[in-house]
């Protein structure tokens, strides 16, 4: 922990992302409270499933406009989870990073996709919200798996060339329409590697799967996405 997330730390106390009470991240009592994502949810874009079929934005892309194998979450983005991501985004603690690492690491065990990647690649931000926020979160908490899970991390090759409006109350085709070529890929030939992509959150998929086209683009392999939570948008 670095002098700066020191005085964060001191400042801003850890407090339970359950019940708010500060002493742990999540309290041993609070654990069983998390809502992990559990069955039935889409094996391909991890929305909650109901029915037989899933509908969601990115499991109506044609074939040809896919650059995802798929996503998984480990939360729903609802309760602690939202709280979580909330946290990530606008303090950035170094207790709350790490803790994200280890239920990500957990959940690629969970998922049998512990060992498969050689890459993982954050979510960017574009140049000009970086200098605002002073930080990625994706890009904390992927450095930190990285280390975890023994994977390569490359940061600063995916780059977001496009800033796109946000996404907040737009539809899932007017997502998918708003980041259309928004990243490139600067790095040197991703070859054939397995990439695994991290963000926070994944609400439609939209902005993952553009950056899983610019990553096949560079020769990428099959690129998966795990996220910390995904939204909660219920099916007929």
């Amino acid at each position: 922990m670095n002098t700066i997330e020191r005085l964060v730390e001191f400042f801003y106390p850890t407090r339970c992302l359950v019940c708010l009470k500060s002493g742990a991240v999540v309290h041993l009592d609070c654990q069983q409270e998390l809502p992990y994502v559990k069955e039935p949810f889409c094996h391909r874009c991890s929305a909650v499933l109901t029915g037989k079929h899933c509908h969601s934005t990115l499991c109506r892309l044609p074939e040809n406009d896919l650059g995802l194998t798929a996503v998984r979450s480990v939360f729903w983005h609802d309760g602690a989870g939202r709280e979580a991501v909330l946290r990530l985004k606008y303090k950035g603690v170094a207790s709350l990073r790490d803790w994200a690492a280890e239920e990500v690491s957990k959940a690629l065990d969970r998922y049998q996709l512990a060992g498969y990647f050689q890459v993982v690649i954050p979510v960017p931000l574009h140049a000009q919200r970086l200098k605002t926020r002073g930080y990625n979160q994706a890009g904390i908490v992927a450095e930190a798996l990285a280390k975890k899970q023994n994977f390569f991390v490359y940061s600063p090759y995916l780059e977001r060339v496009k800033s796109t409006q946000t996404q907040v109350k737009l539809s899932g085709q007017q997502r998918s329409r708003n980041v259309k070529d928004a990243f490139q890929w600067t790095g040197e030939n991703l070859s054939g590697k397995q990439v695994l992509l991290f963000d926070d959150v994944c609400t439609t998929g939209s902005t993952l799967n553009e950056c899983a086209r610019a990553l096949k683009v560079a020769g990428a392999g099959e690129v998966w996405a795990v996220t910390l939570t995904r939204e909660v948008v219920r099916q007929a």
